[in-house]
């Protein structure tokens, strides 16, 4: 099926907004265009992907579910353009490859901002395939460098330097009942369906999960969704269909809060990984250098 690309535009905008005028504002069309526009995609898609009432503008379950692939075709086509006019301009150096666990977190926009920053003249080639694929790619040559949990599988082989110790907090619809507290007792919430990703993406985040979950006394109950990245978990948070361990860096949308939980438990470990091997090339040895640098100046390896 084919959807026009400015349609998924139109939707994930109102998605975020859930108000007509605002999203035509940012989308610099007139509201009754936007409208419009979403009737169409509508109609090709045969959904009813917004509920419209005399309350406002709210998520069908449907247009939940879609909320996070639209995202990613959007996000794709614009990588795709970034890819063909990178192919059509010669390059002024070489190429550093590194796959992040999830792009779309604080973290690792950071460490991708430092690079870009600290070496100027190499081109980033930027890949998300979650925490499972990249000691394979280390090791057939595919990549240069991997950000990901310490837990992910790794091996004698591959070398790492700590990046991270992140706090992790929980993710809950802004009308839960503990949403307005200063902090959260992960016990309080043993009774809630709670979010993981698919196995397969993270299963370093989700053993995290379920030792804290653990150490709280509980074995959490798990959300029947299960997908590849963050958007879906904090939409169906939003809908107030289940919570979410988060890490606190994270923005959430509206209608979704991330507070901090109350006993503290061990933070979130970011490392930074490449293949062992002699000699290093300069370019993973000048990305080392400005992600220490970037760790020192926000002492996230403190306390």
């Amino acid at each position: 099926m084919d959807v026009d690309l400015r349609l998924l535009r139109y939707f994930v905008v109102l998605a975020e907004e859930l108000h007509f005028t605002r999203a035509a504002q940012r989308l610099y069309v007139s509201q009754p265009a936007l409208s419009s526009q979403i009737r169409r995609l509508e109609r090709r898609l045969d959904l009813v992907l917004f509920d419209r009432s005399s309350g406002g503008v709210q998520l069908t379950p449907a247009g939940v579910a879609f909320v996070p692939h639209a995202r990613d075709a959007l996000s794709a086509a614009s990588l795709g353009v970034a890819a063909a006019v990178a192919a059509a301009t010669p390059a002024e150096g070489d190429t550093l490859r590194i796959q992040v666990q999830a792009s779309g977190l604080a973290t690792p926009r950071m460490v991708i901002g430092a690079l870009r920053a600290g070496l100027p003249t190499v081109a980033l080639e930027v890949t998300s395939h979650g925490s499972t694929a990249h000691a394979e790619r280390l090791r057939s040559g595919d990549l240069d460098l991997a950000l990901c949990g310490a837990r992910a599988p790794g091996g004698p082989d591959i070398a790492e330097q700590p990046v991270r110790a992140e706090p992790v907090g929980v993710a809950l619809p802004a009308t839960h009942r503990l949403a307005d507290s200063a902090a959260v007792d992960l016990g309080d919430l043993a009774a809630e369906l709670h979010y993981l990703p698919r196995d397969g993406f993270a299963p370093d985040w989700n053993d995290y999960v379920l030792a804290a979950c653990t150490t709280a006394g509980f074995t959490p109950r798990r959300h029947p969704s299960s997908t590849d990245g963050t958007d879906t978990a904090l939409e169906l948070v939003r809908a107030g269909e289940c919570v979410a361990l988060s890490l606190v860096s994270t923005s959430p949308p509206p209608g979704c809060v991330i507070r901090p939980l109350a006993k503290h438990p061990a933070p979130y470990r970011w490392v930074l990984r490449w293949l062992v091997r002699k000699p290093i090339h300069p370019h993973i040895t000048q990305a080392r250098q400005a992600i220490s640098n970037l760790s020192t100046a926000h002492s996230w390896l403190e306390g």
